[in-house]
């Protein structure tokens, strides 16, 4: 690959890849961004930038000029509606645009791009190598993950763009069986549509994405209503790959993993983004202490910082996806609501304090202050 002077080998160049080589290129060490395509490309997600990513956006100088302010969640069940607002104001972007954006942004910063497909990660050359690639890749199989042999948890996302009448400022969660979907307005005059279904439901649909939306909106009258106020934008369905939500290690055989590929929060949060970028700013210094020299030091560090600013997130987002994906269970719970307490406290548990994040990108950036 030609990375033999390479110091860091980050391979995704998703937001969480991309976030941390930008950082650290920023700093003067050599880095390597690898990702198998091309940019732009578009990405399966809910596409949701919650609040708590964007200080670090900022440090960047990463603007979302074209990209919907988001204000408030609506979650629409069977015979109820809950609307809350958020506590500050999120956006809507597509994965086309906002991978790019960063992308461009680490290699402004000075990091090497490289487009290739590797096939194992001693075909790096760097002193340190950073698992970016998302929730499932070919690498997890080769560390041996325990997550990947798990048959059980498994399931699968799908996502369209669509135009038609929509609230730019709210994002929609929607809940039918054993899934769930979100509804947000992005860039252009857009709205996606991003689901999450368990693999048991999709054994007789064979990727006919079609057939089952006219499934689920069959079930649930609030999704055909909600589907018959758009028209496609995209030719066809994105899909992904499996979906398992099982505890990950954030360093996995002295490979340092940011984004999804540390651990996987629920989408209906509206983390997942956010999470991804936060985990890269987070890795960033533990990664330059194992270049320094402390390898087992900034593993283990990382390992327990992570773990702290992410696992109560984590454990969160499964309760609210239990009810979401139980939409008579979610009638039942919604009919003992009252006022916005409720959302404001999942919110907060599933989303780091914006300031706290704030505060972290501006120690990276002004260390010796």
């Amino acid at each position: 690959m030609g990375t033999a002077a390479v110091e860091v080998a980050v391979i995704g160049a998703g937001p969480a890849g991309s976030t941390l080589a930008a950082l650290l290129a920023r700093r003067g060490i050599a880095v390597a961004l690898i990702d198998r395509d091309a940019f732009p490309r578009d990405k399966l997600c809910g596409e949701f930038l919650s609040y708590d990513a964007l200080p670090v956006l900022d440090a960047l100088g990463v603007t979302l000029a074209d990209a919907p302010f988001i204000h408030r969640c609506r979650v629409v069940a069977r015979h109820r509606t809950w609307e809350f607002d958020l506590p500050h104001a999120a956006r809507g972007v597509s994965r086309m645009l906002l991978d790019d954006m960063l992308f461009r942004t680490a290699v402004a910063a000075g990091a090497t791009p490289l487009t290739a497909t590797a096939t194992d990660l001693t075909m790096t050359n760097a002193r340190v190598v950073v698992g970016a690639w998302g929730r499932w890749g070919r690498f997890d199989t080769q560390l041996a993950r325990s997550f990947v042999r798990d048959r059980a948890h498994r399931n699968f996302g799908f996502k369209r763009h669509y135009r038609g009448a929509t609230d730019a400022n709210v994002i929609e969660l929607h809940s039918f069986r054993r899934g769930y979907l979100g509804v947000a307005a992005v860039e252009n005059g857009f709205t996606n549509i991003c689901g999450l279904v368990h693999a048991s439901r999709l054994a007789h649909h064979k990727g006919r994405w079609d057939a089952f939306v006219e499934e689920i909106r069959a079930e649930e009258p609030a999704l055909e209503a909600m589907y018959a106020r758009y028209t496609p934008a995209q030719e066809s369905f994105l899909s992904s790959e499996p979906v398992i939500f099982r505890a990950r290690s954030a360093v996995e055989h002295g490979v340092f993993m940011v984004g999804d590929a540390s651990g996987i929060i629920d989408p209906l949060t509206g983390n997942g983004m956010a999470m991804a970028i936060q985990s890269a700013l987070v890795a960033a210094p533990f990664v330059v202490e194992a270049l320094r020299g402390d390898r087992a030091r900034a593993e283990d560090a990382y390992r327990q910082r992570h773990h702290e600013l992410f696992a109560r997130r984590i454990h969160w987002s499964r309760r609210a996806a239990f009810l979401l994906s139980r939409p008579a269970l979610l009638d039942a719970a919604l009919a003992g609501v009252r006022g916005p307490t409720a959302g404001t406290f999942l919110v907060r548990r599933t989303r780091a304090d914006r300031d706290a994040i704030a505060r972290l990108a501006e120690s990276w950036f002004t260390p010796n202050r």
